[in-house]
Formats: structure tokens, sequence, C-alpha cells
């Protein structure tokens, strides 16, 4: 009878037992080394990618232009407060915050009132130009947004007047996110952006219109 042979394969080594010990740990090292360097390379292009698209906010406000009052041999003052993105991406902007005095504002109007004595008649703001709603705006790179802004009028307004007075006791901040939903917060008194998970609104948002919505 005969008996049919069974061929069986093992893998190719040297012969010898300690030789082929050291290739086996480093072919398996080797194999990590190029999963590290891969993911490390995925990793380095995600943040390339991101910066980018970095959004960089800054807080501006303008007390004069360069235009002069027609009549006079001075430049127009002006209040004008608005948010430029100095960034190589778009930035999408979650809330903006204002306080007086350290006091947060709703809106146009709540402002006045605290800063100014409000209006003393219907037609005292109707020169300033407020933007409405800003949440949610996106400001392209190299793009700015005006929340609102008032320029001198040819005839003396004493609103007007208190409101300039009362610029350095207006601050703000806001929070805004990338494209990527990279999220940062800006104030006046910041150096830089300061890295936040999500932009939770404060208590008070402000709205720059003369109503909230």
């Amino acid at each position: 009878m005969e008996h049919e042979s069974h061929h069986h394969h093992h893998p190719h080594g040297t012969g010898v037992r300690w030789l082929d010990i050291i290739l086996g740990v480093a072919a398996t090292i080797v194999s990590l080394v190029s999963l590290w360097l891969g993911l490390h390379s995925a990793h380095s292009m995600e943040k390339l990618v991101a910066a980018n698209s970095y959004p960089y906010l800054e807080l501006m406000r303008s007390n004069m232009s360069e235009t002069p009052l027609p009549g006079t041999d001075r430049h127009q003052l002006k209040v004008r407060y608005e948010i430029v993105n100095n960034g190589v991406g778009p930035a999408r902007i979650e809330w903006v915050e204002l306080k007086f005095k350290g006091k947060p504002m709703r809106n146009i109007a709540e402002l006045l009132n605290a800063c100014c004595s409000g209006s003393r008649s219907p037609n005292d703001a109707n020169a300033m130009d407020a933007r409405g709603g800003i949440e949610g705006a996106l400001v392209r790179a190299g793009g700015s947004v005006a929340m609102f802004t008032w320029s001198e009028p040819a005839v003396p307004n004493p609103l007007f007047t208190a409101l300039h007075r009362q610029m350095d006791q207006i601050k703000y901040s806001a929070c805004y996110c990338s494209v990527f939903d990279e999220c940062y917060v800006r104030s006046e008194d910041d150096h830089k952006p300061v890295p936040v998970k999500q932009c939770i609104a404060p208590a008070v948002p402000f709205q720059p219109s003369f109503k909230s919505s």
C-alpha cells in the first residue's frame, strides 16, 4: 500500500534560530515605524489644511474719519465698531458681547440709554447705520463686517456727541469658528484669539440693532 506524502510549507528562514528572531523583530519594527509615519503624515496634512483656513478676527473701532467735516478745517468724527478678518480663511461669527462700563448691552437702544441718557427724539439716532443680526454672519478672509457706524452730522447732535465721548467705556468680544468648526473667543483685551471647544453664548448677547430679535 502506498502512502500519499504531504508537503508542508514552512516560512523561509536562515536556518539560524537567533538570526530568524532578530529579522522577525526588525520586520515588525519597520512595519510599526511605517504605520506611525503614515499617521503622522496624515495628521500633518490635517494641520496644514486647517492652517490654510485659519481665521483671525480683530475687533476694531474708529472715532475719526479721513473726511473733513463740511465747512470746517478738521476731520469728521465717527463712531464705528467693526469686526475684521485678517486670517486666511473665512470666519463664522457665533455671538458678540458688548459691554458698557462692564454691563452687557442687548442692543443699541439699551447702549444709548446707558451711555447717553437715551434718545431725546425719535430722529436722534436715525443717521446711525446698524447691521441688525450678526449671529451666523460669515466674514471672508480679508473682509470685515461693521456692527454699527455713525458719522458726525453737520448739525450738532447731543446724542452723537455723548456716544462719541463714551467710546472708551464700550468693550466687546466675539466668538467665531472656522470652516472646520475650530472655535475661538476674541476680546479687545486679548493679544490673540483663545481656542475654545465651542461657542457657548453669553447670558446677554449683543444684537447691533435698536430692538432685540
